[in-house]
C-alpha cells in the first residue's frame, strides 16, 4: 500500500534528550495532567498518558474523523488485553519480567542522567552562534589519496610544477573508485561532527587551494577546497530554526561529553574484567543459535566450549549459567545476567559472521555495553531513582504495553499452530498465504476477545475532559508519520508507550 505522505524518523541519541522535546507538548486543558480521561477496569488513563501516547504515536488515527475518540478506543482495546494478562498472572512470567525490568532500568537511569548531567549543561550564546554559523556554511571538497608517502610526495610535486588538481583527481577515478570516494559536499557543521580533523583543515584553506600531504590511519591525502558558500540572506523563521537546532546541537554535544566522563568514572571505580573462559562459553553457546552448523563446525566452537568447561568440572551442568562472566569491585555479573540482558535486546543486536574474529568482536562489545548498563542501573538504584513517582508511573504504563503485546502474541502463536494442524488434516495449503491467514484470523479472534473483555471490565470515558484535550494534529488527512526512537539508553524504545500500528487495519 502506498501513501502520499512523508515518514520522518527522529533518532534521539542520548538517554534523556526526549524530555526537552516533550516539553513542547504541554497539557493545555483546565485539568491537571493526572486527571482521568477514561477507566478500563482497574486501569486509569490520565491526560498525561493520553497526550504523550497520541503525540508520539502513528499517524493513521490522526487522519481519521474524530481522531481523539478513535485513538482512545484503540488505547482502551490495548488496556483490555493488558487486563487479561494481569488476570492470568502473565506479568509474573520470565519474559515479561525481564522486558519490564529493562524498561524500568532505562527510566531510572534516565532520571539519574537528568540530575547528574543535564543539570550541568549550560550552553553559552557564543557556542550557539558558532554552530549556527557553521550550519549556514556549505563546503565542497576533493582530495587526492595514496597509501604511499612516496607517491603522495610525487603528487604534490606535480601540483607545484603546474599540473592541474582536477587532472590528477580525474586520473585517480576508475571502475573501483567513484567520484564520491574522493569528494564530498556538506555543511561545515556536519563535516565537523563526522570528521573534526578534516573540518579544521578546511577552515584554513582558501577556495581553489590545496593542503600539504596529511597522514591518516589508512594513507595520505591532499585536500582541495573546491567551493565555499556562506548563506547570509535567510528569513527570520529560518534564522530561528537554525538557532534552535544549534542550541540543541550544543546541548547534545556537551551532554555526550559529560555522560562519557560520568560513565567512564563509574567504570574505573568498579574496574570490570571480562573473564576469558566464561566468554568462550558464552560465544560458543550463542553460536549454536546464531551460526549455521557448517560455520559452527568450521570455527571449532564445540571444541572451544568443551575446553572452556574443563575449567569448571566441579560445577554441575544446571549451574553453568551462574558462572561469573565479569568480575567487578563490588559484585560479579554471571552468564545468566548477560543472557537475560541479551534476550530482551536480541532483535537490535547484530553479529558479523564473515570471520571468527569479526564474530567475536561485536560480542565482546555487547558484554561491555551490558556492563555499562548494569553499572548505571546500580548507581540509579543506590540513589533511589527507582522510587521516583515518574519512574513508577511510566513503568506501570510500559507493563500495560508489554502485557498487551504478550496476549496478542499468544493469539498469533495459537493461530500458527491451528494453521499447521489444518494443513496436516487437509494435506494441502489453502489459497491464501500463511501471513494472510494469520492476519485474518487474528482480526477475528481479537474482535471476539475484546468483546468478551468489554463484558467483564467496566469502561468509563470522561467525555468532557476528552473534548477539552488539545492535540497538535487532528482529523488531518495529510498528517505526517513521525517515529521518535530513543537510542543510547539501556534499551531502544519510543519515548512513551504508543498504540500498535496493527489497529490501522481495523
Amino acid at each position: 500500500m502506498k501513501f502520499n505522505f512523508t515518514t520522518i524518523v527522529i533518532i534521539i541519541g542520548i538517554f534523556f534528550f526526549v524530555n526537552g522535546f516533550s516539553e513542547q507538548k504541554k497539557n493545555n486543558t483546565p485539568y491537571s495532567k493526572d486527571s482521568v480521561v477514561a477507566t478500563v477496569g482497574k486501569i486509569k488513563i490520565t491526560i498525561d498518558e493520553y497526550l504523550n501516547g497520541y503525540e508520539y504515536g502513528p499517524a493513521f488515527y490522526k487522519r481519521s474523523k474524530d481522531s481523539k475518540k478513535n485513538y482512545l478506543d484503540y488505547l482502551i482495546r490495548e488496556k483490555l488485553l493488558a487486563l487479561d494478562g494481569y488476570f492470568r498472572n502473565l506479568d509474573t512470567t520470565r519474559s515479561v519480567v525481564e522486558t519490564f525490568n529493562a524498561f524500568r532500568d532505562d527510566l531510572a537511569t534516565e532520571e539519574l542522567f537528568k540530575d547528574e548531567i543535564l543539570s550541568k549543561v549550560n550552553p553559552t550564546e557564543a557556542e550557539i552562534d558558532t554552530v549556527a554559523r557553521q550550519k549556514l556554511i556549505d563546503v565542497e571538497l576533493q582530495w587526492l589519496y595514496s597509501p604511499s608517502q612516496e607517491e603522495i610526495v610525487n603528487l604534490l610535486g606535480s601540483l607545484r610544477s603546474g599540473v592541474e588538481f582536477q587532472k590528477l583527481f580525474n586520473k585517480q577515478l576508475n571502475d573501483s573508485v567513484a567520484v564520491d570516494d574522493r569528494a564530498l559536499k556538506s555543511s561545515r557543521y556536519h563535516l565537523g561532527m563526522k570528521n573534526p580533523d578534516l573540518a579544521k583543515i578546511t577552515d584554513i584553506l582558501e577556495i581553489g587551494k590545496y593542503s600539504v600531504p596529511i597522514k591518516s590511519n589508512n594513507g595520505w591525502y591532499i585536500i582541495l577546497l573546491k567551493n565555499f558558500n556562506y548563506n547570509l540572506v535567510i528569513t527570520e523563521s529560518e534564522e530561528a530554526r537554525v538557532k534552535n537546532e544549534a542550541r540543541q546541537a550544543v546541548i547534545k554535544k556537551k551532554m555526550d561529553e559529560l555522560s562519557d566522563k560520568y560513565v567512564n568514572g563509574l567504570l574505573l571505580e568498579q574496574n570490570p574484567v571480562i573473564k576469558r573462559k566464561p566468554f568462550q562459553i558464552l560465544r560458543s553457546y550463542l553460536g549454536m543459535y546464531q551460526l549455521s552448523q557448517e560455520k559452527y563446525k568450521e570455527w571449532q566452537l564445540s571444541e572451544k566450549l568443551k575446553e572452556a568447561l574443563n575449567e569448571y568440572n566441579s560445577v554441575e551442568r544446571k549451574d553453568y549459567s551462574k558462572i561469573s562472566l565479569v568480575e567487578l569491585r563490588d559484585y560479579n555479573i554471571s552468564l545468566e545476567d548477560f543472557l537475560i540482558w541479551y534476550r530482551v535486546r536480541d532483535q537490535y543486536l547484530k553479529f558479523d559472521k564473515r570471520s571468527f574474529a569479526q564474530y567475536s568482536f561485536p560480542l565482546e562489545q555487547m558484554v561491555w555495553r551490558m556492563i555499562r548498563d548494569r553499572i548505571l542501573s546500580q548507581a540509579a538504584s543506590l540513589k533511589g531513582y527507582y522510587n521516583r513517582k515518574l519512574v513508577k508511573d511510566q513503568s506501570k504504563l510500559w507493563m500495560d504495553k508489554i502485557l498487551y503485546g504478550t496476549v496478542k502474541d499468544e493469539i498469533i502463536n495459537s493461530i500458527i499452530i491451528e494453521n499447521k494442524e489444518i494443513k496436516l488434516i487437509n494435506g494441502s495449503t489453502k489459497s491464501i498465504s500463511q501471513s494472510e491467514f494469520i492476519e485474518n484470523e487474528l482480526t477475528k479472534k481479537l474482535f471476539r476477545k475484546i468483546n468478551e473483555l468489554k463484558k467483564k471490565y467496566l469502561i468509563k470515558i470522561n467525555e468532557e475532559i476528552l473534548a477539552k484535550i488539545k492535540v497538535s494534529d487532528e482529523e488531518n488527512p495529510n498528517a505526517i508519520e513521525l517515529y521518535t526512537v530513543k537510542r543510547g539508553g539501556l534499551i531502544p524504545r519510543t519515548p512513551y508507550p504508543t498504540i500498535d500500528n496493527y489497529w490501522a487495519r481495523w
